[in-house]
């Protein structure tokens, strides 16, 4: 099986998050074809040189893809079905693309290179994981691939896993938590939130794993027989602007999850959760009330919720009107208290990104819409 890492970066200007995976696979005795690496703020040809004296590197300027435009033209493919597939909708010299637009063009790469599975994993995930023994917090070196590989091999089509660290929910305690998360859609979260003073929000790695099948895939932590495409659309997700600030809905990974479902397409949470370090100081403890980074953070997360979420009511077939109303009347109770708690009140400006969002949900569906039309139409010039 030919097997390829994807990952998506501002700049290739360091070897450390690569080369944890690279020298991870060697270790366990796997075999990685290539690193497609997309970026939008260019490549360190001198850190470039390291990675490729260790596996095959292929590098994706968003800003032009020139690989895949180029064969794709070589397979007859329009330019129509060029230019949305490989041009992106905003200026990626900004360095924010919509991610769904980052993963689907390494996708593409993957399958013009002849890959046939394809793991992801983000910038900020390690191939090691957090336990806890005893009351003893360790990391713990895990075989990611061969993890992944081991169901890829009998029977699963994609695989996928939580992460260990930090929740991005970090501990906190105020009234109005619950109509927060309602707001958010994250309404499964309550209980874990309620309670983070108590656990932290910090998630471990059990020793003892069930793998179970899912539809909900993470972004950061997932592998994919690329043949599953011949039937899946691809990653896909949106922008929107508010006050001429572009913000970028998250999400790409949850539209793929509800689909892969709708194709019977056979995805297992492996229980393998490597480490995420969220808000990029790991170990220390994200303070929400006072640390301002953890907040612009937090920010940040909240406005790609917001923005995930009309899109995604749409594809469940959930009264548009209903929700939307419902949810608002939830977020502003819950962004009025956390801005109080965190005596931010930025915080309150997210129901701002709320109504940008769901304003624009026609053009949300218009282009999924269209990228999907492209994508069927890719997919029939390959072997997959």
């Amino acid at each position: 099986m030919k097997i390829a890492l994807g990952m998506i970066i501002r700049n290739l200007n360091s070897e450390k998050e690569l080369m944890n995976y690279i020298l991870n696979a060697s270790m366990f005795g796997h075999k990685l074809e290539s690193v497609i690496v997309a970026h939008t703020h260019g490549v360190n040809s001198g850190i470039a040189g390291i990675i490729s004296k260790y596996v095959n590197l292929y590098t994706i300027d968003l800003n032009n893809p020139s690989y895949a435009i180029e064969e794709m033209q070589h397979r007859g493919i329009s330019n129509d079905i060029i230019e949305v597939l490989c041009k992106c909708s905003v200026d990626t010299k900004r360095g924010l693309v919509p991610y769904g637009f980052n993963r689907m063009l390494v996708v593409t790469e993957a399958i013009l290179r002849g890959i046939e599975t394809l793991f992801f994993v983000d910038s900020d995930v390690y191939p090691t994981a957090l336990m806890n023994k005893a009351g003893n917090q360790t990391l713990e070196k895990v075989d990611y691939f061969g993890t992944h590989l081991k169901h890829l091999n009998t029977g699963s089509d994609v695989t996928t896993g939580e992460y260990s660290g930090y929740n991005i929910l970090p501990p906190a305690k105020f009234d109005g938590m619950d109509d927060f998360l309602d707001g958010m859609q994250k309404e499964s979260m309550k209980h874990y939130w309620q309670t983070s003073c108590d656990h932290r929000s910090l998630v471990f790695q059990q020793e003892e794993t069930v793998p179970v099948e899912c539809n909900k895939v993470i972004g950061g932590n997932n592998a994919i027989k690329l043949s599953s495409f011949a039937k899946l659309p691809p990653f896909f997700s949106s922008h929107y602007v508010v006050n001429d600030e572009m913000f970028l809905c998250r999400g790409e990974d949850t539209v793929l999850g509800l689909e892969i479902e709708k194709c019977g397409i056979k995805c297992t949470d492996i229980g393998l959760n490597p480490l995420h370090d969220t808000y990029k100081n790991f170990p220390s403890e994200p303070n929400l009330r006072e640390d301002a980074d953890i907040q612009k953070r937090f920010y940040y997360a909240c406005t790609g919720w917001v923005g995930r979420n009309p899109f995604f009511n749409y594809l469940l077939g959930n009264d548009i009107k209903a929700t939307r109303e419902s949810q608002r009347i939830s977020l502003k109770k819950g962004l009025s208290a956390l801005s109080k708690y965190t005596s931010n009140p930025k915080f309150n400006t997210v129901l701002q990104n709320f109504d940008a969002s769901w304003d624009g949900i026609d053009r949300y569906i218009s282009e999924y819409e269209r990228t999907r039309e492209a994508w069927n139409a890719f997919m029939e010039r390959t072997d997959y």
